[in-house]
């Protein structure tokens, strides 16, 4: 043997020494952060421990760890957990790992999901931590067996918010999940709960939350229980064995400005069938006492601020143009769930710029929206429920009218600064201010400028608004209606196969074929919704593809059962359900 060849043999086996050394130091220290994390949780015992009970709670002190899948979309992360933990004294998610499993996980320390879904607003993170499993027989753990969807409101008081941020991506997410289980009827409450992790109260709109799922939505103070309860050494966990945290965000349609100035979502994927299969779902299942009118048309009132003036004078001559009932409504004067079956039966909306417009989904295809906005707000930089409007396939009919007469404008300087006063301000601003012509861009949410003109009052200009509803009216006459498009969705793929192929490493292939109906339908594009879903653990990733076959490779372990779902989507559009597959060897 040469020099040479006992020279690099040397070498390597002082290599492998290190690598191997270096592999054991790693391991120690994430041991030792292990067990850090496990003292200082130990010894935290700032508040009261508490949990919440469920008829299928059970109390165990058994070794076991958690599991997740995670999906992305736009800038929001959404994953589906096994046995996810709460510890309510520190309001914190554990997540006991498994070192095995670790290499096939998509979340990280610094890779969680967020709880709302707004665009930009990053304030919202799961408070997330990491322990080993081997610490996990040490707590008494109260198990909720029930899917749990686990999120925060955004903000609970607003309709547009609750709608927007919560209510859609909510029923988008119950379906993708839930769909997945069983073949859910598309207007059945889901069973599942829903436990929300802000601090806001029930409020106004629970109501609508409490339509989507057959058990009552859980406050994060539900989960709080008393000391005689469970002790003081923070020991006891709420654990929730399949749990859903964050929402998918595909219905979203706004950005509020957190980054730069609000505007639609320049990449958003939202389509009118998102959109009316949660309106229908939530119309169906709503108990109004609202009498069904025919050929009526909406105006919301606004009794505190922001408010029309001469809004009888409106109404009156609407009367008179078009011989057309004018129904006005306000949160003051209808319940919620009369103003929604209300505007699902009128011609159209008329409104000042605020969150009740966001009831126009719930108008028919045809039907218009007229949104007034006080003096110099520009009506193209806020365009929430424009943008609603022209979502592909809602086929409603936009138009909009801003108060371009200062002297028809009445402020409130003296108003809270939340509501636009100015009284905080020195004098000099406050003129600046009131004499603006055009509010300049800003970023949300408490421009002055912008709070003071918003919640101005206004006398409209009768004559142009009557022109807006002639205009809006005639539009939806002569708009050949798009609305047929819901019922035209693509029948399901054909041939679903799943091959599980075992070589050097671990791979599935899965292949399809084309829905039937498609050579019927009239598209611009069509893409397949793939969906894998490891069996045991029900955690699922999903693709989306424009090809007839997908061959994955990463995360794939031959010792697991896997099934594939699938579906075909056309110009967003789809049939709510997959059809599925087992993946065989």
């Amino acid at each position: 043997m040469s020099l040479h060849m006992i020279t690099h043999a040397v070498m390597f086996a002082v290599i492998a020494t290190l690598v191997k050394k270096y592999f054991q130091v790693l391991y120690q220290l994430d041991d030792l952060q292990d067990r850090c994390l496990y003292a200082e949780w130990e010894h935290s015992n700032k508040a009261d421990l508490n949990t919440h009970k469920t008829q299928d709670e059970s109390q165990s002190n058994m070794k076991f760890h958690s599991l997740e899948t995670c999906q992305s979309h736009f800038k929001t992360h959404v994953c589906h957990f096994r046995n996810l933990c709460y510890q309510p004294k520190e309001n914190l998610f554990v997540f006991f790992y498994n070192k095995d499993e670790m290499k096939y996980s998509s979340i990280k320390r610094n890779n969680k999901p967020s709880l709302s879904t707004p665009a930009d607003f990053t304030g919202h993170e799961l408070p997330l931590t990491f322990l080993s499993e081997k610490f996990s027989s040490q707590f008494s753990v109260r198990w909720i067996n029930k899917t749990s969807y686990i999120f925060n409101r955004f903000k609970s008081d607003n309709l547009m918010h609750v709608i927007h941020d919560d209510l859609l991506p909510l029923h988008f997410t119950m379906k993708h999940f839930e769909n997945l289980k069983s073949k859910v009827a598309a207007l059945d409450k889901f069973d599942a709960q829903i436990v929300f992790m802000d601090d806001w109260p029930p409020g106004d709109y629970r109501a609508l939350y409490e339509l989507f799922t057959s058990s009552q939505p859980q406050y994060r103070k539900d989960l709080l229980g008393s000391e005689q309860q469970y002790g003081k050494d923070g020991r006891e966990l709420l654990c929730f064995s399949s749990a859903i945290v964050g929402l998918l965000t595909d219905t979203l349609w706004y950005n509020y400005g957190f980054v730069e100035p609000q505007g639609p979502i320049l990449d958003s994927t939202v389509n009118a069938h998102q959109i009316k299969s949660t309106s229908h779902f939530i119309l169906h299942h709503l108990d109004s006492s609202a009498q069904h009118l025919t050929d009526f048309i909406v105006l919301i009132s606004r009794k505190e601020n922001r408010r029309i003036m001469n809004e009888n004078d409106l109404v009156q001559a609407i009367l008179k143009e078009f011989s057309m009932k004018v129904v006005t409504i306000s949160s003051e004067t209808h319940s919620l769930t009369d103003m929604i079956t209300l505007v699902s039966d009128a011609k159209g909306v008329i409104g000042m710029h605020g969150s009740l417009l966001t009831l126009a989904m719930f108008l028919k295809p045809g039907s218009f929206i007229l949104e007034l906005f006080p003096y110099a707000v520009s009506p193209d930089q806020y365009t929430p429920y424009k943008t609603l409007a022209n979502i592909n396939g809602m086929d409603i009919n936009y138009a909009s009218w801003e108060n371009s007469d200062q002297k028809s404008t009445v402020g409130h300087v003296d108003y809270p600064p939340e509501h636009g006063g100015l009284m905080h301000l020195r004098s000099d601003v406050q003129k600046a201010i009131i004499n603006q012509k055009k509010v300049p861009k800003h970023l949300c949410c408490d421009e002055p400028s912008w709070l003071y003109h918003i919640y101005q009052d206004s006398f409209v200009d009768i004559s142009a608004i009557l022109n807006l509803i002639k205009t809006v009216m005639n539009n939806g006459k002569n708009t050949k209606s798009r609305h047929s498009t819901y019922l035209e969705t693509p029948s399901e793929i054909r041939n679903l196969i799943c091959k599980v192929i075992k070589e050097k490493t671990c791979s599935i292939n899965i292949s399809w074929e084309i829905p039937w109906n498609i050579q019927f339908l009239t598209f611009e594009k069509l893409n397949y919704e793939i969906i894998l879903e490891e069996s045991a653990v029900e955690a699922s990733v999903k693709y989306v593809t424009d090809k007839l076959k997908l061959d994955m490779h990463d995360r794939i372990d031959c010792e697991k059962d896997y099934i594939v779902w699938g579906k075909a989507v056309v110009d967003g559009v789809s049939h709510d359900n997959y059809i599925s597959k087992d993946c065989h060897i």
